[in-house]
């Protein structure tokens, strides 16, 4: 027996075609920054900040930032929804930039 406390499942996350976009766009430092907040968000998803005025009742918006881009020094917004129902994390926007 093990004293460490249950981890949960991990959320399978998926990503839009616009975020796809953008990652191919970002620095290594920033893309490794956005990389790792969603592994945790994977295993965390209820990290982010809830975003208001969502439509669907099984679904819940959020938005959180990555901590800062180890060659920029930049953080990076993302946006994504939480579907318990379904385990899953979809992300939508990534926002990037000045």
């Amino acid at each position: 027996m093990t004293d460490q406390p249950e981890q949960p499942a991990p959320q399978h996350v998926f990503l839009s075609d616009a975020v796809e976009q953008t990652l191919a766009a970002l620095r290594p430092g920033e893309l490794d920054a956005v990389e790792e907040l969603v592994e945790r968000l994977a295993v965390h998803p209820r990290l982010g900040i809830p975003v208001p005025g969502g439509t669907n009742p099984e679904v819940d918006d959020y938005t959180a930032r990555t901590d800062p881009a180890s060659d920029t020094s930049d953080r990076i917004s993302v946006v994504y929804r939480l579907h318990e129902g379904m385990s899953a994390i979809f992300v939508t926007w990534v926002i990037a930039g000045p």
